[in-house]
């Protein structure tokens, strides 16, 4: 069995963007609408998570392979990085950061069919 040598690239610009707009779009809906902040303010994480879960799927929509694991990862990490950047270090911090990163690979790869159904023949 051999591997074949993954040559793919992601795009560094619209990978910061989705992730600095993931973790500012939270921010900017309870600031247009002030009052529903008293709802919005304990989910904001929770909405930064799945925004950066739709923009790694749209990031990938159209790629194949490794591309579509490496960009997942790369907007995962980037949400992640801002959100503690922004939030902070603290233990929740961390933790919704980790699970930025997993969402952000997950939403990519997930219902792609990338695995190979020949790596499961025995």
């Amino acid at each position: 069995m051999t591997t074949v040598p993954a040559t793919s690239r992601v795009a560094a610009v619209p990978v910061l963007l989705a992730g600095l707009g993931a973790q500012l779009a939270d921010d900017a809906v309870r600031f247009i609408f002030p009052p529903s902040g008293l709802v919005i303010a304990p989910l904001s994480g929770l909405i930064a998570i799945l925004l950066t879960a739709v923009a790694a799927r749209a990031l990938t929509t159209g790629h194949s392979g490794a591309t579509v694991a490496r960009t997942g990862l790369a907007v995962g990490l980037t949400s992640a990085v801002i959100g503690l950047i922004i939030g902070g270090l603290g233990i929740i911090a961390i933790l919704l950061a980790v699970v930025t990163v997993v969402v952000g690979v997950g939403a990519a790869v997930a219902g792609r069919g990338l695995a190979s159904r020949e790596a499961f023949d025995v």
